[in-house]
């Protein structure tokens, strides 16, 4: 059976308090204001609100939140009497895991036009993980990507049979359509089903281009570091991948 997570709720208590009646007004206002129903339609650059929980374990996850209810205070106490007050929140979150910034790995080449190299793919945490691969190079260069299955128990998973399925695609490489100039100078290899298995670098479907072929394959939770293979074929120095592996977590703290 599938595990679906749609979304998290959460419900928050805001405590604000102050040493005078307007200083505590303008501190609520603010508490408030950092919340809203959606992200601002008319900035580029907003985020629905960030949650933040810091351990000296596990570092900061965090977590983008909305409103999913009108927020109403406790009034039990006149607010600007006394300095302080409590704003009960409810809160959504669309994506559901709390998560770190991404960890990166890449390679380049270096000389010649075709080469070889690897970069570390490594899973910590207790999600399945759907990383990205970034390719960049000339027109007329293409890139092999692993795309492993896996196998074993946590924190010895090794490339082997998928279980699943059956299949034993720990050899798997996927090669990406050859780059032409319309495509930017690179592309975007995704294994989330939820996304274009692959996208130039001028935001141009390239899936037609692959023969149905696409990444299958996610990192399992607490697989450990693990080499794999990546290379090019006519391009340049220069030419190269990065490895984008998200960090997503069930809980803020924890779980390692």
């Amino acid at each position: 059976m599938k595990k679906t997570i749609n979304y998290r709720e959460l419900v928050l208590g805001l405590g604000a308090y102050a040493y005078s009646p307007e200083q505590w007004a303008l501190t609520d206002s603010m508490i408030r204001k950092a919340f809203d129903y959606e992200v601002d339609p008319w900035d580029p650059n907003a985020t629905a609100a960030r949650l933040r929980i810091t351990t000296d374990q596990s570092g900061s996850r965090d977590l983008l939140v909305l409103l999913s209810e009108s927020p109403v205070m406790d009034m039990d106490t006149d607010p600007h009497d006394y300095e302080h007050s409590l704003l009960p929140v409810t809160l959504v979150a669309g994506q559901p895991m709390w998560f770190q910034d991404d960890v990166l790995d890449s390679w380049e080449l270096t000389s010649g036009s075709a080469g070889t190299g690897t970069v570390t793919i490594a899973n910590p945490t207790d999600q399945p993980m759907s990383h990205t691969w970034v390719i960049n190079g000339p027109a007329g260069a293409s890139f092999s990507l692993p795309d492993v299955s896996w196998t074993g128990p946590r924190y010895a998973r090794v490339p082997g049979v998928d279980h699943t399925s059956g299949r034993d695609d720990s050899e798997r490489i996927y090669t990406t359509p050859t780059l032409v100039p319309e495509d930017g100078g690179g592309a975007t290899v995704e294994v989330d089903r939820m996304r274009l298995p692959i996208r130039s670098f001028t935001n141009t479907n390239m899936a037609g281009r692959t023969g149905g072929r696409r990444l299958l394959y996610k990192v399992p939770p607490y697989t450990p570091p693990t080499e794999v293979p990546v290379s090019v074929t006519n391009a340049a120095p220069g030419a190269g991948v990065v490895l984008r592996q998200p960090r997503l977590w069930s809980r803020p703290w924890g779980l390692e």
